[in-house]
């Protein structure tokens, strides 16, 4: 799929391209299902009947058949989804290179699947529209990071194509350090374990669509591993601070599940109300079971594209983690930070320049 190239990305897109690769022809609908995996059907032949799917540029019908080379575009309802503002993202760090937001959970991150707005780049970029108009330096915001959807807090975007180039660089180099904090079902025994699981590069499709999830897989997965430390237990319940020393998709949630110490409201990877009955555990007074996996961006530690000195930042969680944080007694800016190793250019680390807010 295509979005229209040099769109303002302030705004939802009008349409998306696709152009068929496969030889054997088929039936438009049938075709266009199997991309649109979250629409039925029924749902896409009205959509063609509606004429808001254009083959090579023609109204088309459900039965036309399509192959390789052709052009499919379907006309996104992009006027109804202008109504949904993105919320302000908090900002928690900017300079002319970097900018850290607070993501809210239940948040996508960019545009997927049928949802064109209110993610953070639609959000960020809408913020922004009125300062690029008026400033001869158009600022474009990159995704330096990815979040799941239900996954709050720290998210990195860069304003140069130069300080994203460099932050890829330095997160496929090994030398960005990064934590999240998660409220998992169970105790751990140790203070301290390391969960070496390989994931599966593919999604498991044999679940609902709003299960799809990767999972553990030793035989074709790749090689992942995390860091975890145990910051609190209590009534059958744990605090942990999460290191993922590899990148995969859903590693984190999938390492607890390894482990047995499932993220508190995790349904896509089994945890349930009735499985923490049934371990003894207890939910802090007053607390409802939470309706999302209880998993925070909390820090990262990185050598700034631009100064190239190690620069930490950190993003305190809120909203539905608070009050499990105050029944742990627990203030998350006084952990200790993230080991000071990291090292530039073979001298120690200093501290960067921040204006963080």
């Amino acid at each position: 799929m295509v979005l229209t190239p040099g769109r303002d990305l302030s705004r939802p897109p009008k349409s998306a391209l696709f152009t068929v690769r496969q030889h054997l022809r088929r039936r438009l609908d049938l075709w266009l299902q199997e991309r649109l995996g979250w629409s039925s059907r029924s749902k896409i032949q009205k959509l063609i009947q509606m004429h808001r799917v254009l083959l090579n540029g023609e109204i088309s019908k459900p039965s036309a058949k399509v192959g390789c080379g052709d052009e499919v575009e379907v006309l996104l309802d992009a006027a109804q989804e202008l109504e949904e503002v993105p919320p302000q993202l908090p900002i928690l760090h900017e300079d002319p290179w970097l900018v850290a937001v607070h993501k809210s959970p239940g948040m996508l991150v960019h545009p997927v699947g049928k949802t064109h707005a209110g993610t953070v780049i639609d959000g960020i970029h809408r913020h922004w529209r009125d300062l690029n108009e008026g400033s001869s330096r158009k600022v474009i915001h990159r995704l330096c990071h990815r979040l799941d959807r239900d996954t709050s807090g720290l998210l990195l975007l860069a304003k140069t194509v130069a300080a994203r180039r460099h932050l890829q660089d330095s997160f496929e180099g090994d030398r960005v350090r990064k934590s999240y904090l998660a409220v998992v079902e169970g105790v751990p025994a140790e203070d301290r374990f390391s969960i070496d699981a390989a994931i599966s590069a593919s999604i498991d499709r044999s679940r609902p669509h709003d299960q799809r999830l990767a999972r553990a897989d030793e035989v074709e997965g790749k090689a992942s591993r995390t860091h975890f430390e145990v910051v609190a237990r209590k009534a059958g319940i744990s605090l942990i601070r999460c290191r993922p020393i590899t990148g995969r998709q859903n590693q984190i949630r999938i390492h607890l599940q390894v482990a047995g110490f499932p993220i508190l409201g995790d349904t896509g990877y089994g945890q349930t109300p009735q499985s923490l009955l049934e371990r003894g555990g207890r939910l802090p007074g007053g607390v409802p079971h939470p309706t999302r996996a209880m998993l925070h961006s909390f820090q990262l530690r990185f050598p700034h594209p631009m100064w190239n000195l190690p620069l930490e930042l950190r993003c305190k969680p809120e909203g539905d983690m608070t009050r499990f944080l105050e029944a742990f007694e627990i203030d998350p800016l006084r952990l200790p930070s993230l080991e000071s190793s990291l090292r530039v250019d073979g001298t120690a680390c200093q501290t960067a320049p921040s204006t963080s807010r």
